[in-house]
């Protein structure tokens, strides 16, 4: 598949030009670690694909990430985010939700917004390796489809997921309360059943 039409593809299903349908460095075709929590709390205002993609050279990190120092410091889920990614270098990680659209909070997702159309999409054209899943909501979306009733524990679960075996591991609550550590050492964790 050309990133062109993987791009046609998810832009079809965006509920929004500024919703945020996932974030990586470069080509998502070649990521095979998912990080996947409930949705983005910063909207950044900008059409997705305008703004932060290459038909030649996928999404364009650097863009994004002056955009959204603007928009908010690296807090919360960020840094642990960024730790999981540093864990599982150099395996490429694509870092995405189960909705796309961006909240401050969880409670401001109306009905429209809870559609997975997204992730699902991702997961069946990418067919990741491996899935690092944060949050009660997204675990719970997780088990569901893959049919395992508890992917939350210390190590990463062998599953089917839409028929593609996949490495997945949930992490409950949300991540901003683990520890930095914590995400790394997950990341390598990851890394490792992904080999």
């Amino acid at each position: 598949m050309t990133l062109k039409r993987f791009r046609e593809g998810l832009e079809a299903l965006m509920p929004s030009p500024d919703a945020r349908p996932f974030t990586c460095t470069g080509s998502p075709l070649e990521c095979r670690l998912f990080i996947v929590g409930l949705n983005s709390a910063t909207q950044l205002k900008q059409d997705f694909f305008r703004r932060y993609w290459c038909d030649d050279r996928g999404f364009l990190r650097d863009v994004f990430e002056d955009d959204y120092s603007h928009m908010r410091k690296k807090a919360g889920t960020r840094p642990r985010i960024e730790a999981f990614v540093e864990g599982a270098s150099p395996v490429p990680c694509l870092e995405t939700n189960i909705y796309a659209a961006p909240t401050k909070k969880a409670s401001q997702l109306k009905l429209e917004d809870k559609n997975t159309d997204i992730i699902e999409y991702l997961i069946k054209t990418i067919r990741p390796a491996g899935i690092f899943v944060h949050t009660n909501k997204p675990i719970e979306f997780f088990q569901k489809i893959s049919g395992c009733n508890n992917i939350a524990g210390d190590a990463p679960k062998l599953v089917k997921i839409f028929r593609q075996p996949t490495q997945l591991l949930g992490v409950p609550g949300p991540l901003w309360r683990q520890s930095i550590d914590s995400a790394r050492k997950a990341g390598t964790k990851m890394k490792k059943a992904c080999v």
